[in-house]
């Protein structure tokens, strides 16, 4: 069985990263007695729903804000398509419980298309 490479988005801040695909949903809660994540399919009191999202730097767990907040940053004429999108993490600077993060979409030129003949105006 293949291992999974996780990163964290505090490993990511000011630099990008790029939405491979996203696995689903589990719910997880650190056990901080035995030092390890415990998981789980069905919600259970102190377990917090996190979304995997596999990309080019390993496999993230986002909060739903955190998901949303990469959807709403490329949601364009009612749809929004995360996979294959390159973002840019940058964060507040705090630590712990205060830090957040914010995500923007790497704008990525279109190729420049060779102009068909009879729009150059060689007539």
């Amino acid at each position: 069985m293949d291992s999974v490479q996780y990163t964290k988005l505090s490993a990511l801040v000011d630099s990008q990263f790029t939405v491979e695909k996203v696995l689903g949903f589990t719910y997880k809660k650190w056990d901080a007695q035995n030092s390890k994540m415990l998981v789980k399919d069905l919600w259970e009191e102190g377990y917090r729903k996190l979304y995997q999202v596999v990309t080019d730097k390993g496999q993230l767990d986002l909060g739903s804000g955190q998901l949303g907040s990469l959807l709403e940053g490329v949601f364009h004429g009612g749809k929004a398509d995360i996979i294959g999108v390159t973002f840019e993490v940058k964060s507040n600077g705090k630590q712990g419980m205060d830090i957040r993060y914010f995500f923007n979409p790497v704008k990525m030129e279109a190729p420049i298309e060779e102009m068909p003949e009879e729009f150059l105006g060689n007539d």
